[in-house]
């Protein structure tokens, strides 16, 4: 009987809405939080050069092109990020 009341204390009450983060979703985040963050820097920077700079606004093709290539991996990040994990619901 104390044994039983010895061990209720020692574990800890699980949380329902615990989120548990593995190495895979550390080394994801590490590799993903620089690729999105230069991307939004990069559209932020192109959007008020051009709107600043007649020059930038004539020669954006280039610029646009970088972008669309930032495009690509940083939707796949964005997608896996918020995906809910498919039949994980309860």
């Amino acid at each position: 009987m104390a044994d039983e009341e010895e061990q209720d204390k020692l574990t800890p009450p699980e949380d329902a809405n615990k989120i548990q983060m593995t190495s895979g979703d550390i080394c994801r985040l590490i590799i993903a939080a620089p690729v999105v963050f230069c991307w939004l820097f990069l559209a932020s920077r192109i959007i008020l050069s051009a709107t600043t700079s007649e020059t930038v606004l004539n020669n954006i093709e280039p610029l646009l092109t970088v972008l669309a290539v930032l495009t690509i991996p940083v939707s796949g990040i964005l997608q896996s990020m918020f995906s809910s994990g498919g039949g994980d619901k309860k």
